[in-house]
């Protein structure tokens, strides 16, 4: 068992407990969200070098003052913990709320200042310190200073239901700095783009598609979305529409635990990468479900995609 010294006081954590774990099993008021070492909001420091795993993702300058992902580590000797300055949030307001299925909320956020981003990238939402949220952008960069959302319901979510039922036209929502590197470049506007997204990891994917074809993107463009059942497919009549206007713009929906006659049977990453063997100079983004995300990454680097190529973000279920 370790020792955790955190503000003059001692906390134990147990063998295989990750710190955040063992913080918040003895009330120790810690700010957290994904618990998956993907939305970094329990950032940490320590006296001692952290372990690459629990540094994952995070620049050399953070790794450089040993900072870490409490939700990641597991300790195996004595450690003491330091804060870092809080997180920056800015405020935003909510501007339009509307159904995009039954269980999917597009969710339109206005900045009064501009909010510089790229397409694809993903924020925390805050709504408490205890309940702070990753959510993908699903809008392009824009002059009206707006920034699209979809949230799934969940039925025990602490922000998903809260962001359906409570929160109003208005409203004031906390809103940290974009983040991740899942995102378009206008750098190569001929090269042939895979997107491949499930659930609600379309999103990101929509705005990554929009940002290509408003750059003039040439090359290939094909999107591939999967969903357990064809209402999960909420944005088929949207993405059927814009590759219809796109000679160069493929959409394929895909359902894996139903028998379709409009949309294909299958995992969407079983077909991408069938009809797509030698990915060799393609880009390729996923994001989704944290499983299909990791497959993919493999496959599509098995199929010749080089791994510089290769971009994802893994969703988590935010309770």
């Amino acid at each position: 068992m370790a020792i955790l010294k955190y503000r003059e006081r001692e906390y134990s954590c147990r063998k295989g407990e990750t710190i955040l774990a063992a913080l918040l099993r003895q009330k120790v008021d810690l700010s957290y969200g994904c618990q998956q070492g993907i939305c970094q909001t329990c950032l940490l420091r320590s006296n001692i070098s952290p372990p690459d795993y629990a540094q994952k993702n995070l620049t050399d300058n953070q790794r450089s003052k040993n900072c870490f992902l409490a939700c990641q580590w597991q300790p195996e000797e004595d450690v003491t913990l330091m804060t870092l300055e809080s997180q920056d949030f800015v405020n935003a307001h909510v501007v339009s709320k509307s159904l995009l299925s039954q269980d999917v909320l597009k969710l339109t956020l206005e900045f009064h200042k501009p909010f510089e981003f790229h397409a694809g990238q993903f924020v925390n939402l805050k709504k408490s310190e205890q309940v702070i949220r990753s959510y993908s952008i699903a809008s392009t960069p824009n002059y009206s200073n707006t920034v699209e959302f979809h949230i799934r319901l969940f039925n025990k979510g602490q922000f998903s239901q809260w962001a359906f039922n409570e929160l109003a036209l208005g409203d004031v929502l906390l809103v940290s700095e974009p983040k991740g590197n899942c995102s378009y470049s206008s750098e190569y506007t001929d090269e042939s783009l895979l997107l491949i997204g499930t659930g609600t990891g379309v999103a990101p994917l929509l705005g990554i598609v929009t940002d290509a074809l408003e750059h003039g993107h040439s090359g290939r463009i094909h999107l591939f979305h999967g969903s357990h059942y064809s209402e999960g497919l909420y944005l088929n009549t949207k993405l059927t529409q814009l590759s219809e206007k796109h000679e160069n713009l493929y959409y394929s929906g895909c359902v894996s635990r139903e028998v379709s006659a409009v949309f294909f049977n299958g995992r969407a990453n079983d077909k991408a990468f069938s009809q797509y063997p030698d990915l060799k100079g393609w880009r390729v983004f996923v994001c989704g479900n944290p499983e299909m995300v990791k497959d993919s990454q493999k496959r599509a680097f098995l199929n010749g995609a080089s791994c510089s190529h290769i971009f994802s973000d893994a969703f988590v279920l935010n309770e």
